[in-house]
């Protein structure tokens, strides 16, 4: 077993349902310091493949020591030593120093000093990489290929223990943003899914490579890029015609800048209130979407919009689940995001959807386990709604993970 620190996204108890999803079932979830989240596992093999699948961590770090108290500068400089210390070429270094109320940007300084000092005397040739002694920002560790080519060292105080390691493995922003931003077909009107977030769900469903998912509201494809990277087979389907012949290009787009690709996909248009037998011939392992996220909205809207919004949405959502019950085989899971508002009395649910899920034939899946849920100390009731958001958004995804009876 091995202790690592994961450096969570914004919404980190999403990010927490997720690792919960895809490490091995005797992982131990310690403790959750800020967005810091402190864990031990079975060894990571290929750790930045295994980042590259993962939406809602941003870095990941091996800890090498942990110590109640310790001068910071002299484990960070000894750890640097060794890990340079047969080097012939000119190394470059970052350090980061969290305490329990942010960056130690004093104790960071020190370090950083005291490692250039060590490896100078020690006739090794480096120069660190953090700008005016702040903590070096991901764009600029990748950049740098600070990982293939250097190391980050990190001191990190969590439950009044500092933890030292060098980081493991960094979220490629770059292949992120080419995937959202350059790919031919983008819509602001259909809710625009972020490609992590489209991984996230897929995590959720704990699929194994070469199963099939489907999403009956494709919209323009974000899911299936992502299920098509992951090595899934992938079906789509949309009441649009347009939606499918976007979704088409996109997956086109994506064969081409990754043509490894050889996963099966398979596209129809389809009401997915009316979906057939006929139209999922393949084994479904899992139904993951994005599901309607109301009519577009340019300000905050009133509760009887909201009110009737929900009412449609509702009521789509309620005609799918009851449609698409047949079709597949019982323990069939389904991650979908459901709309919700965000309010001045907190967030507004689809709970009528709740409420009929049990004689739907569904049972609501926890995303996080009580154990969890308990060591992480988590403000949570229970982690069968997660709400994915940002402060300033009004339209706001609910996750469920739904499970067949």
């Amino acid at each position: 077993m091995t202790k690592y620190i994961f450096q969570l996204g914004r919404n980190t108890h999403i990010s927490i349902a997720e690792l919960n999803a895809v490490l091995p079932k005797n992982t131990n979830f310690i403790h959750l310091q800020n967005d810091f989240l402190l864990l031990e596992t079975e060894n990571i093999n290929n750790i930045q493949e295994f980042l590259n699948r993962v939406g809602g961590t941003i870095k990941i770090i091996e800890i090498a020591q942990e110590h109640q108290n310790a001068p910071i500068p002299k484990v960070i400089s000894q750890l640097a030593y060794d890990k340079f210390k047969d080097r012939e070429d000119k190394v470059r270094f970052a350090v980061t120093v969290h305490n329990l109320n942010g960056t130690d940007e004093k104790q960071m300084k020190n370090s950083l000093m005291e490692t250039k000092k060590l490896l100078k005397k020690s006739n090794i040739s480096c120069r660190f990489i953090n700008n005016n002694f702040k903590t070096a920002p991901i764009a600029l560790l990748l950049g740098e290929n600070i990982i293939n080519k250097g190391a980050e060292f990190n001191a990190i105080n969590i439950n009044r223990n500092w933890y030292f390691g060098e980081t493991v493995a960094i979220q490629d922003i770059n292949e992120y943003s080419k995937r959202d931003f350059e790919r031919p077909e983008r819509d602001p009107k259909l809710g625009m899914l972020p490609p992590k977030l489209a991984q996230i769900l897929i995590n959720l469903a704990e699929v194994k490579t070469g199963q099939t998912i489907y999403d009956p509201f494709c919209g323009i494809g974000t899911i299936l890029m992502e299920g098509l990277l992951m090595g899934l087979n992938v079906i789509g389907s949309d009441l649009s015609a347009d939606n499918i012949k976007k979704t088409e290009s996109n997956l086109k787009w994506l064969k081409e800048q990754a043509p490894q690709l050889q996963n099966s996909i398979r596209l129809f248009q389809k009401d997915a209130t009316q979906t057939q037998k006929k139209d999922l011939q393949e084994k479904i392992s899992a139904i993951i979407s994005e599901t309607f996220l109301g009519p577009p909205i340019s300000k905050y809207p009133t509760y009887s919009q909201i009110e009737q919004n929900q009412a449609l949405v509702g009521g789509l959502i309620y005609n799918f689940l009851k449609n698409i019950y047949p079709l597949i085989p019982q323990q069939t899971k389904l991650v979908l995001t459901l709309l919700t508002y965000r309010t001045e009395n907190g967030f507004h649910k689809l709970n009528k959807i709740h409420q009929t899920l049990n004689t739907l034939g569904y049972n609501k899946i926890p995303m996080i386990s009580k154990e969890a849920i308990q060591n992480l100390k988590l403000n949570l009731k229970d982690s069968e709604s997660l709400i994915y958001e940002r402060p300033d958004q009004v339209v706001c995804r609910e996750i469920i993970v739904l499970e067949k009876k």
